[in-house]
This record gives C-alpha cells, structure tokens and sequence, in this order.
C-alpha cells in the first residue's frame, strides 16, 4: 500500500493588514463591560461623586429616577411570618375581586362589588364600617355608619373578617381573614395603616413573629413611607442602616427578620 503526499497550507497562514485590523477590533471588545439590566427594583450602590454632600445619605443607596415611590396600596412579604395587604388611605372600600375593579380590598367571597367601606377618622383613629350592602358586626345586622371596636367580627356576604387594633400608641388597625375568605392578590390579613405600623415580637405588634427581641417599625414622613429598626439593618443592600425610606421592591434585612416590598397590580 502506497502513501499519497498531501499538501499543508503553511501555519500560520499569512494575513493581509485589513486581517488584522479586523481581528484587532474583535479582541478590543471581548474584555469590555456589558451594561447590566436596570428596572424599577434596581438598587445603585455607586462610589459618591466628589462633588456631592455628605449629608445626603439616601443618594448612593438609590437612584431616584428609577425607584418608585408607595403610594396607596401595597405588599408587605414577611419572611416566616406571612403576607400582608397594607392600605395607607383613610377611607378603604371591601368588595368582590373583578377584573378592572377599582376596589381597596378585593375579597375572593359571594359578596357585591362594592360591599362596605371602612373611614378612619378623628385623632383616636376611630374606624367606622359604612354598609353597601348586607353587613353583620358581631352578628347583629347594620344599616348605617357604626363604629368597630378591637375584635368585632364582620360579615360581608360570604367574607368574614376580624377587627383588631392591637397597639395602644397606634391607630392603625387590622383585619384577619376567617375561614376560607381571602383576599386577591393573597393576603394573610390586610393592615390599615394609620401613622405607624409596627413589626416586632410583642403580641400587641400589629405584626408579629416569634423570634428574639427585635422591632422594626414603618412610619409616613410627609409623602414618604420609611422605616426604623433598633438593630442594624440591610436596607436594599446597603448594610448597617437604620434608618431609611422604602420603595416598591425594598429589602429589608436583619439577623432576626426580613421582608420585601412588592407593589399591588
């Protein structure tokens, strides 16, 4: 058997200029840095530009262009603890969950559009329960305005609900969810809150979670929703903060606790 001599092109092969500028470029943009997704939840933790004040502690930790501020209505996730519906306006309306509902509080239950509404009003924070349509309290049927008192029982069609105010130096109240009734999107309970709601493992929290001692609380600051801890947190990111404002999509982190942010769709 013969062997047949095949011909090699000579390594390597010869490139022209144009080769090499091409090849050139290509290489230039493999180390490059690809810009990173930016969305609404996006946290910025960029070096301070020298020119910027010291005192602005919220500047690095956010950037505002792409942050959205809480408005009326949001979720409260818990880590172990639960989910919660936290309604920030004085007056809430309960009905049924429909598509396009325009509702505060969107019960999964046989009841109207549009069922009861609840004001919070005065400085004690009196809430009073305003009947759209068929309402029990504590199994007596209303027909006008009354006033809920801490533990009253609510029944709105097929829904029931449990009134509670759980703090004394607060007067933002609660509703826990009875039997099978719930809330769309899902809820544990719903929170309204007034100036302060407050998180800890004290049974009169409005929420509470069974843990070591520690409390963080949320409170409104003009048109802002903030928190304070009395350890440090991670605060989106940013550790050993105590103090800050939160957003749709925050993260909230301690030790002991953590809970996210999630706006109501």
């Amino acid at each position: 058997m013969g062997f047949t001599q095949q011909a090699w092109a000579p390594f390597p092969a010869p490139t022209s200029k144009a080769d090499k500028l091409i090849v050139s470029q290509v290489m230039n943009t493999i180390w490059k840095k690809r810009p990173g997704v930016v969305s609404n939840s996006t946290r910025v933790l960029a070096a301070p530009p020298r020119n910027s004040s010291v005192n602005n502690r919220h500047f690095f930790r956010t950037n505002r262009k792409i942050m959205k501020s809480v408005s009326d209505r949001f979720l409260m996730w818990i880590d172990a603890v639960g989910g919660y519906l936290v309604c920030l306006k004085d007056q809430v309306i309960l009905g049924q969950a429909r598509p396009g509902s325009n509702t505060d509080i969107p019960l999964v239950a046989d009841v109207a559009g549009k069922h009861a509404k609840i004001t919070r009003q005065g400085d004690e924070g009196d809430y009073v329960l305003e009947p759209l349509a068929d309402v029990k309290i504590q199994n007596a049927v209303i027909t006008s305005p009354t006033l809920l008192h801490h533990g009253d029982l609510i029944v709105l069609g097929s829904a029931q609900l449990q009134f509670t105010k759980p703090h004394p130096l607060s007067t933002s109240a609660r509703l826990d969810l009875i039997g099978s009734s719930r809330t769309n999107p899902f809820a544990d309970a719903i929170l309204l809150m007034s100036e302060t709601l407050i998180i800890g493992n004290n049974m009169t929290n409005h929420v509470v979670y069974h843990g070591e001692d520690h409390q963080i609380v949320l409170f409104r600051q003009e048109d802002k929703l903030c928190c304070r801890s009395d350890q440090p947190v991670n605060l989106d990111g940013v550790i050993e903060q105590s103090e800050g404002e939160l957003y749709y999509g925050s993260q909230v982190k301690s030790d002991r606790m953590s809970f996210s942010l999630e706006e109501v769709q």
